[in-house]
């Protein structure tokens, strides 16, 4: 009598432990379908970005970098929304701020999709954020530009420098004429031009005018070298044979040129009114300017400090940011916001990544030489 009175209290025990096991998964799964399953989470395009773990695990986040073309992709998004974490990141202009640049129209598109509404928290790259983004969500500093690969983008000693600076302003279309229009708006180029003219009548630089083919340039810098929209191989190369690249950007969210550039030790010139990427500028790195009446302290004072090699904006860049700091930050973020609804334990991710996979990432040393 006794062992069968166990018997069944041993059963009702397992079966309680069974039951109790099953509602702890139903209440962290919170009607997740694909939980702890990464092959079950979609690849997705722009506007949406995937997010993956060190071993190229992919996240159910997506971050939303831009408004809606259609709605095909508001579409995509609802589909995906119930199983799904989305958030929004500032890649895009002063997205989801109201917009500047006069070639676009946001309105209607707003009014729409209502970004802010959409996402469950932002990561964002502005000094005022709140001016662009809600403040009741969860937020985090960063930008897409933090992400880039030391890896990839590397001073290379055998390249010559050859150019004082380098400006990268690429057309919509280069195969037409048109020099004004929404990449060069965003990239500043009015006042780019100003400045320019200082850089070739007062200093005399050489500079590297990416994207500017068959664009009019001021008076007396028709010696500059003028290029088309390169090859990433080939724009790697094009930064190793400059001293400093020239930013004179202002709608722009945080430009990734700015931080491909300081990894391949490169000082940097940067408009102080820029909306994001102004974080990696400091006494390590370069100078801020503001526009063409200040232009030529900011310069003298870059020239002199690269010439008594002051600078070493790479291992600034490698000690701040990067795949693995970036990642570490992002992936604390995630899991203390939305920890519960993630398909990957926290316990198993090192750090996180936005768009591309960087697996078993192998961190780059600091460099000992200062840039000259």
């Amino acid at each position: 009598m006794k062992n069968k009175i166990n018997k069944v209290l041993l059963i009702i025990f397992i079966t309680l432990c069974i039951f109790t096991y099953f509602m702890y998964v139903e209440k962290n799964n919170e009607h997740f379908t694909n939980n702890n399953n990464s092959n079950l989470v979609p690849i997705l395009k722009r506007p949406f970005v995937n997010l993956y773990d060190n071993f190229g695990n992919k996240l159910n986040v997506f971050l939303i970098s831009k408004p809606f073309s259609s709605d095909s992709e508001y579409e995509i998004y609802k589909k995906h929304k119930d199983n799904n974490i989305f958030l929004g990141i500032t890649s895009y202009l002063e997205f989801p701020g109201k917009v500047s640049n006069p070639f676009e129209n946001f309105t209607e598109n707003y009014n729409k999709y209502k970004y802010n509404e959409i996402a469950q928290g932002w990561i964002y790259c502005f000094k005022d954020k709140y001016k662009y983004i809600p403040s009741h969500v969860p937020n985090l500093f960063a930008s897409e530009s933090d992400w880039t690969d030391c890896n990839v983008c590397k001073p290379d000693k055998s390249i010559k420098k050859t150019y004082d600076f380098i400006y990268i302003c690429l057309k919509v279309d280069e195969k037409k004429q048109l020099c004004d229009d929404w990449a060069t708006y965003n990239k500043n180029w009015s006042l780019a031009k100003k400045c320019l003219d200082i850089f070739c009548n007062k200093y005399k630089l050489k500079g590297l005018l990416v994207g500017r083919k068959g664009c009019k340039l001021p008076q007396g810098c028709n010696y500059m070298e003028t290029t088309n929209m390169l090859k990433y191989h080939e724009l790697l190369k094009m930064y190793n044979k400059a001293k400093f690249i020239f930013v004179p950007n202002e709608a722009d969210a945080s430009p990734r040129v700015l931080s491909e550039a300081l990894n391949t030790n490169l000082a940097c010139l940067v408009n102080r009114n820029i909306l994001g990427g102004w974080k990696y500028v400091n006494d390590q790195t370069g100078e801020f300017f503001t526009d063409e009446n200040d232009i030529s302290a900011s310069l003298e004072k870059l020239l002199s400090k690269i010439k008594s090699k002051q600078y070493n904006p790479r291992n600034f860049f490698l000690k701040n940011y990067g795949v693995i700091n970036a990642g570490k930050k992002l992936k604390e973020f995630l899991y203390d916001n939305y920890g519960d609804k993630i398909n990957i334990d926290k316990s198993l991710v090192d750090y996180v990544t936005p768009e591309f996979v960087k697996k078993d990432f192998k961190p780059c040393k600091p460099i000992k030489e200062m840039i000259k």
